[in-house]
């Protein structure tokens, strides 16, 4: 890629846990945490796999919480997140050194908490390279919507159905990451079908995508 700004008034929001930070084994300790305390069954790595889905409320309403206790179970989740077991996600580094350097307005827009994402911050060493970070979000789609208008370009970058139904339907061009190892994202068929353009195993894939693939908005 240049370097010469080429990528100004280009939007790309990145989802936070499975995206830019590979950390399964962290939300399934944390999903865990709570169910223990609830004395409710605990799930294995490829059980949480299949159940785990957002928004946090409707997947603990399924695991049999009472909807008085949903909001207390969130939190908890979230403070059981701000811990270690995670790693960044391979070629997340250079990625947003890349696009932060050509130009590129970066955010992130997450149901992680603000918390949560400082922490990996800093463990992980991550670039700091965010314009905005939009933390605890529960309505993804009204959060893409709030952003669709500041940018004439906008990438929406996640690791589940569930990011890219909303980022698609928020008329944001849908990258998924597939699956990986300490992911726990969705597969990649699983990803086209959600409304994925472009499906890619590693962030250095997403560069070059975003140079030469930016569609503007209509707004």
């Amino acid at each position: 890629m240049r370097t010469d700004g080429a990528l100004r008034g280009t939007m790309v929001l990145f989802d936070w846990n499975g995206s830019v930070v590979a950390d399964a084994d962290r939300a399934r300790a944390a999903l865990n945490e709570v169910l223990a305390r609830r004395a409710l069954p605990m799930l294995g790595e490829a059980e949480f796999s299949l159940r785990f889905r957002l928004p946090l409320s409707e997947l603990f309403a399924r695991l049999g919480l009472p909807a008085g206790d949903l909001a207390a179970a969130e939190q908890e989740w979230a403070e059981g997140m701000a811990h270690p077991h995670a790693r960044l996600r391979d070629g997340a580094a250079s990625c947003l050194t890349t696009l932060s350097a050509e130009g590129a307005w970066l955010g992130v827009l997450s149901a992680a908490s603000a918390a949560a994402v400082r922490f990996d911050q800093r463990a992980l060493s991550v670039p700091t390279v965010w314009n905005a970070v939009d933390a605890s979000v529960t309505d993804k789609y009204a959060a893409l919507m709030r952003h669709r208008p500041t940018r004439s370009r906008a990438f929406y970058v996640g690791d589940t159905a569930d990011d890219l139904r909303c980022a698609s339907a928020a008329g944001y061009i849908a990258v998924g990451l597939a699956d990986a190892q300490g992911s726990g994202g969705a597969d990649a068929d699983a990803l086209r079908v959600a409304g994925a353009a472009y499906v890619l195993h590693t962030l250095e894939e997403l560069p070059p995508i975003v140079a030469h693939a930016a569609v503007p908005l209509t707004v």
